[in-house]
């Protein structure tokens, strides 16, 4: 199998929440995890399957003391069925996330 991939990703295994931008239609709400990340994309853990397509926002919960989540904008690129559940490939927006988030626990 050839790896097309033209950033390294990361495994990992952190909190994460998605949910849809705000001011989209049909606006939904979900926990999850992180799989792993890259500097483009990167591999979620989630319980509901989304269209290909579909925007998002991925929230990120580092595994720091005292640090907030991170914020990507990003959208669904494929969606497979695993033992676990769905797993979501996602595309990010740009690479750079944005750190000023305050997001509640889940």
């Amino acid at each position: 199998m050839i790896e097309r991939r033209r950033a390294n990703r990361f495994q990992v295994d952190w909190p994460i929440r998605v949910e849809s931008p705000k001011g989209t239609e049909g606006g939904f709400t979900e926990s999850g995890a992180l799989l792993n990340i890259s500097s483009s994309g990167a591999l979620l853990s989630i319980k509901n399957a989304l269209p290909t397509g579909t925007p998002l926002d991925v929230y990120i919960k580092l595994p720091l003391q005292g640090t907030p989540w991170m914020k990507y904008t990003a959208s669904v690129v494929r969606i497979d069925l695993a033992p676990t559940g769905i797993v979501a490939a996602v595309r990010f927006d740009t690479a750079r996330p944005d750190f000023d988030v305050a997001l509640a626990s889940m």
